[in-house]
């Protein structure tokens, strides 16, 4: 894919509409330039501006990110192993938290775990991943290689008590999800997606309080079920 890219062509790549499009670009959001009346995006601009700003689209512009995630092998709720659904994460730092909740979990394959916090971290430093809701949604930089392979993962911390995590409104962070894919497409997809079920009241709710790893699973597979299930007649 060249670096240089049309309104059409930024739609596809993104799986948005182009109105979807043109509406960012209305409201600023989104980096590009006209060249002879017409607007081109730089590829790489895109890659580092959705990984920035994903917690702030809109939730019909979520939706449609996260449309790259049909397939059943990359559904939030199949890629939860209850032994990571609710992950207990003493207090600290940043960077304390992050490597605390790392060494917990179980992948699927074998991974460098100081890589892996190494490019949370880098990611972090970007711009914090902590939304105003309490939830930190942790990730490597879109555009780096991948730490997992073969694999995606979903990972669920619940902190000891609410930390600074660099949240933009200066609001504490208690919750943590980690979300690793094994290519672009499925990053992209699997962070759409639970950027827009972190803006449901009862999944905030239940990441904070309920009391089992099944109870968190469930939920997370219930509520991606209503959201993102596209009814027959609109297919």
């Amino acid at each position: 894919m060249p670096d240089l890219l049309t309104a059409k062509q930024i739609a596809e790549y993104l799986q948005l509409s182009q109105r979807s499009i043109y509406r960012l670009l209305e409201r600023g959001e989104l980096p590009a330039t006209k060249i002879g009346g017409q607007w081109r995006f730089r590829k790489a601009a895109i890659d580092e501006w959705i990984d920035l700003h994903m917690g702030r689209l809109a939730p019909e512009e979520l939706r449609q990110l996260s449309s790259g995630a049909r397939d059943e092998d990359v559904r939030l709720g199949n890629l939860i192993d209850e032994a990571n659904a609710l992950i207990p994460v003493p207090a600290g730092d940043r960077a304390t938290v992050i490597r605390r909740f790392v060494d917990q979990i179980r992948f699927p394959e074998p991974i460098d775990l100081v890589l892996l916090v190494e490019r949370i971290l880098e990611r972090e430093n970007l711009c914090s991943t902590a939304l105003p809701d309490g939830v930190a949604l942790l990730h490597t930089p879109r555009t780096t290689p991948r730490v997992l392979k073969l694999h995606d993962l979903v990972a669920l911390g619940r902190i000891e008590r609410p930390v600074p995590f660099g949240a933009l409104d200066g609001s504490l962070t208690d919750s943590l999800v980690l979300l690793l894919a094994r290519d672009e497409r499925h990053h992209l997809a699997l962070l759409a997606k639970m950027a827009r079920l972190c803006r449901e009241p009862d999944v905030l709710h239940g990441l904070r309080t309920l009391p089992t790893a099944a109870a968190i699973a469930d939920l997370i597979r219930r509520s991606e079920e209503a959201i993102f299930t596209v009814p027959v007649a609109s297919r």
